[in-house]
C-alpha cells in the first residue's frame, strides 16, 4: 500500500468513527447507514440523519488560468447524465440518496433509490432550463455526472477548468469534494492531480441556480437565470512549473509593449521569453521572488480599431511551458467630454445585447453563437456592443476582437444588492477579478462596468468603490463605468413640469387635462419653466466621480409616461404623444467634466404588430426617432447602446400574447426578424453622428 492509499484509508476510518459515534442515538439502523456511506462523506453530517448534508469543498484557484485555448487540454463537453434534486438527496452522506453513481444493483434485494444509470442525458455546455421543457422555470439543485479516462503517463499537474457554472457549484471527483464556487458566469479551475485516477474517473457536479437576497445577481433579474454547466468544461494538463496567466498592453504613448506573467512552481531567476514573430520582437525576462515575470519592450505596432481589427501572434515560453494567443493593441482614454481611441475622438455607435443566440432559446455558449449575434450588430452599423448584465463566455470578446467591435463587459451588480453583506462583496470581487484576468488581453474590451441601475446610498458607494479600486489595480488600460439611474424622483418631477408647460400650448391634451397641467405647474418644486424652453436633464450621482464614463439608462417615450400618468391622472396616450414631440427639446448631461454615455433607451414591440399604440413596431420606431434627436442635441453624450438588439427571455415579462415571458424591446425578435426600429437606427448610424458632426 502506497502513502496516498494509507492517507485515504486513515481518512475513511476517521470519518467512519465520527459517524458511528454520532449514530448511537439513532440506533442500530442509523449505525449501519453510517458505515454504508462513510467512504463517500467528505464532511461530518448533521446530528439528524434527515438533515441535508453539507460537503462543499475548498475554493478553486484564486487566479484565472489564462490563454486557455493554447493549452494541452481534453474537452469534457458533450453528453452528461443529469438528475433534478430539489431536496438535495444526492449529496454524499445523505440518508435518502448518498453518492449517486451509475452502478446497478448487485442482486434483486439491493435497494438503490438514487442512481445515474437511467438518468436523462443533457448537453454540456448549455443551460438545463431550455434543454428540458419541464425545467424552464426551475431554480434549485441539479446534478451532472460523467466518466472520463485520463492519461497519467505525462508528469505534471492536472486541472479541471470550468468556463462558468450558474450559480453555486460543488465539484466531486472520485468521491472527493474538490472545489466549491459561488457566483456564476466566470471561469475557475481546480488542481485535481491527487484525486485523478489512471483508469475511469467519476466526475459529479452539484449545481444550484437559485438566487437570493445576498447573491450576485440577486433573486430578481430582468433576464432568465439560466442554470447549469453553461460554459465549456475541460481537463487541462500543465507541467509542474507552468505559466498561469499573462497580461500584455500597449503604453499610453503607443511606443512600448509591457506586461506581467504569473507563474506557478518556477524558480527565482528562471527565464521566460515573450515573442511577436510578425514584428521580429523577442524579449527575455526572469521570474522574481513573487513568481511573476515583468517585461517592457519598444514596439511599433499597427493599431487595432473597428475599421482595421489587426491582431498579432504572441508567444510566451519557459523551459517547461508554452502558451500563445492572437492579441491586438490600441489605447482608449478620455479627454474632457471626449472619448479617444488611439488618440483620436470616437463616437460609440452601439447596441446592448444579452447572451442569447438568434433562433434558439437558452445561453449563447459557442463561438458560432456569438459570431452570429455580433454580426447582426455589425449589420446594424454598430462599432460598440454593451454585453449586459453579466460576463459572457470567453468566445464573445474573441469574436469582437476579430470583427472589430468595441466591447463593454459587466458584472451582475444589479438592482437590489445587499451592500452591507461582506460575503456578497466577496462574490462580487471574485467575479470582477476573474472577468478582468480572463479578458485583459482582449483588445475589443474598452469598458469594465461595475453596476447597473443601483440606487444611491453610502454603503453602495463603498461597495462599488472597492470594486473600482480592484479593477484599477488589475488593469489600468480601460475605462470604468456603471449604468446609472440618476435621481429618478427629482428627474420625473422636472420632466412632468416641463411636459405640463409644453402641453398647455398643444392641441393634444383635452381641456380637463390642461387643467391638471396647470395644477402640476402650480405645485412644481422649481420655477415654472418657460413654454417650449429646453429641459436640461443633469446627472448628479456621486458615482460619476469614481468612473471614467458617466453612463445613464433613460426611458423617455416608454416607462416615463405611465409613471407620470399614475401621478397626475393625465392619460398615457396624451403623455406619450406630447413626450415624442417634446423630446427634441431635452438635453442630457452631467455635472462631471467627463464623457456621457446613454447605456439604455428603448421601447417594446411585438414583431409584425403594426399600427398605433404601444407594442407596435410603429411606436417603437417613433421612440427611436425622438431619442435620436434628443441625443444628437446633447453635446456631452459620446455614445449610446439602445436596449436591446434581440428580444430575450425574462420571467418578469408575463403579458400573454405580447411578451410571453420575453422582453420585447429587441430590434429583432428571438428568431432574427428585424423590426422597423432596426432600420431607423441603422440609417442613423450610416449617415449621421460622426465626430465631425456631433
Amino acid at each position: 500500500m502506497n502513502e496516498r492509499d494509507g492517507d485515504n484509508k486513515n481518512g475513511v476510518e476517521l470519518r467512519v468513527s465520527m459517524l458511528i459515534r454520532k449514530s448511537l442515538s439513532f440506533g442500530i439502523a442509523a449505525m449501519v447507514f453510517a458505515l454504508g456511506v462513510a467512504s463517500y462523506a467528505d464532511e461530518e453530517t448533521e446530528d439528524s440523519p434527515f438533515a441535508i448534508v453539507s460537503a462543499e469543498g475548498p475554493p478553486p484557484s484564486p487566479h484565472v488560468m489564462g490563454w486557455i485555448d493554447s493549452r494541452n487540454l481534453e474537452s469534457l463537453n458533450g453528453s452528461w447524465k443529469f438528475l433534478v434534486d430539489p431536496m438535495q438527496v444526492g449529496t454524499p452522506g445523505s440518508l435518502f440518496g448518498g453518492w449517486a453513481t451509475t452502478r446497478a444493483p448487485e442482486n434483486a434485494y439491493q435497494l438503490i433509490e438514487y442512481s445515474y444509470t437511467d438518468a436523462v442525458d443533457i448537453r454540456v455546455p448549455g443551460d438545463f432550463n431550455t434543454q428540458l421543457d419541464e425545467l424552464l422555470f426551475y431554480r434549485d439543485t441539479v446534478w451532472y455526472q460523467r466518466h472520463f479516462d485520463a492519461d497519467l503517463t505525462q508528469s505534471g499537474r492536472y486541472h479541471l477548468w470550468f468556463g462558468g457554472v450558474n450559480f453555486e457549484t460543488t465539484i466531486y471527483l472520485n468521491g472527493h469534494a474538490v472545489a466549491h464556487h459561488s457566483g456564476g458566469y466566470v471561469p475557475f479551475s481546480v488542481d485535481v492531480t491527487e484525486q485523478l485516477q489512471a483508469n475511469q474517473n467519476d466526475l459529479v457536479i452539484r449545481v444550484n441556480n437559485r438566487l437570493g437576497a445576498d447573491t450576485i445577481p440577486t433573486e430578481r433579474t430582468d433576464w432568465w437565470p439560466y442554470g447549469g454547466l453553461t460554459r465549456d468544461v475541460m481537463l487541462v494538463h500543465t507541467p509542474s512549473a507552468f505559466i498561469v496567466n499573462a497580461s500584455i498592453r500597449l503604453s499610453d504613448d503607443r511606443s512600448t509593449l509591457s506586461g506581467n506573467i504569473k507563474t506557478s512552481g518556477m524558480s527565482l531567476g528562471e527565464e521566460v521569453v515573450i515573442s511577436l514573430p510578425e514584428l521580429n520582437l523577442r524579449v527575455v525576462t526572469a521570474i522574481d521572488d513573487s513568481g511573476t515575470a515583468r517585461f517592457s519592450i519598444p514596439a511599433d505596432v499597427e493599431l487595432w480599431s473597428p475599421a482595421t481589427p489587426r491582431l498579432y501572434d504572441v508567444l510566451i515560453t519557459s523551459k517547461s511551458d508554452r502558451i500563445y494567443d492572437r492579441i491586438g493593441f490600441r489605447t482608449i482614454e478620455t479627454k474632457g467630454t471626449r472619448i479617444l481611441l488611439n488618440g483620436e475622438p470616437i463616437k460609440l455607435r452601439g447596441i446592448s445585447t444579452h447572451e442569447e443566440p438568434i433562433g434558439r432559446d437558452g445561453v449563447a455558449y459557442s463561438r458560432s453563437d456569438m459570431r452570429e449575434l455580433f454580426s447582426e450588430a455589425k449589420q446594424l452599423g454598430a462599432n460598440f456592443v454593451r454585453a449586459a448584465h453579466y460576463p459572457y463566455s470567453r468566445h464573445a470578446a474573441k469574436v469582437a476582437d476579430e470583427l472589430g467591435l468595441l466591447l463593454w463587459e459587466e458584472v451582475p451588480i444589479y438592482w437590489n444588492i445587499n451592500w452591507q453583506n461582506p460575503e456578497t462583496l466577496e462574490i462580487a470581487r471574485d467575479q470582477v477579478s476573474r472577468l478582468v484576468e480572463r479578458d485583459w488581453n482582449r483588445v475589443s474590451v474598452v469598458v469594465w462596468s461595475v453596476a447597473n441601475e443601483t440606487q444611491f446610498s453610502q454603503p453602495r458607494m463603498a461597495f462599488l468603490k472597492r470594486l473600482i479600486d480592484d479593477i484599477r489595480s488589475l488593469d489600468s488600460s480601460r475605462l470604468i463605468s456603471a449604468a446609472l439611474l440618476g435621481d429618478t424622483e427629482r428627474e420625473l418631477q422636472h420632466v412632468a413640469a416641463h411636459l405640463a408647460a409644453y402641453g398647455l400650448e398643444s392641441d393634444i391634451p383635452s381641456e380637463a387635462e390642461k387643467q391638471i397641467f396647470r395644477q402640476v405647474l402650480s405645485e412644481a418644486r422649481e420655477n415654472t419653466p418657460e413654454l417650449h424652453g429646453r429641459f436640461n436633464l443633469v446627472i448628479t450621482d456621486p458615482l460619476g466621480d469614481l468612473v471614467d464614463l458617466v453612463s445613464y439608462n433613460e426611458y423617455f417615450g416608454w416607462y416615463y409616461a405611465p409613471f407620470i400618468a399614475n401621478q397626475t391622472g393625465v392619460s398615457e396616450r396624451t403623455l406619450r404623444k406630447l413626450m415624442l414631440e417634446f423630446m427634441p427639446n431635452v438635453t442630457l448631461g452631467s455635472v462631471f467634466n467627463k464623457p456621457m454615455f446613454i447605456s439604455e433607451f428603448g421601447a417594446g414591440a411585438k414583431a409584425g404588430k403594426r399600427g398605433e399604440g404601444v407594442w407596435t413596431e410603429d411606436y417603437q420606431a417613433e421612440v427611436y426617432r425622438a431619442q435620436i434627436k434628443m441625443i444628437v442635441n446633447s453635446p456631452q453624450v459620446q455614445g449610446m447602446t439602445p436596449w436591446i438588439l434581440k428580444d430575450f427571455r425574462a420571467m418578469l415579462r408575463t403579458l400573454g400574447g405580447i411578451q410571453d415571458f420575453r422582453n420585447r424591446k429587441g430590434l429583432i425578435d428571438e428568431n432574427g426578424r428585424r423590426k422597423e426600429a432596426f432600420r431607423v437606427l441603422q440609417d442613423f448610424y450610416a449617415s449621421e453622428w460622426s465626430v465631425e458632426n456631433p
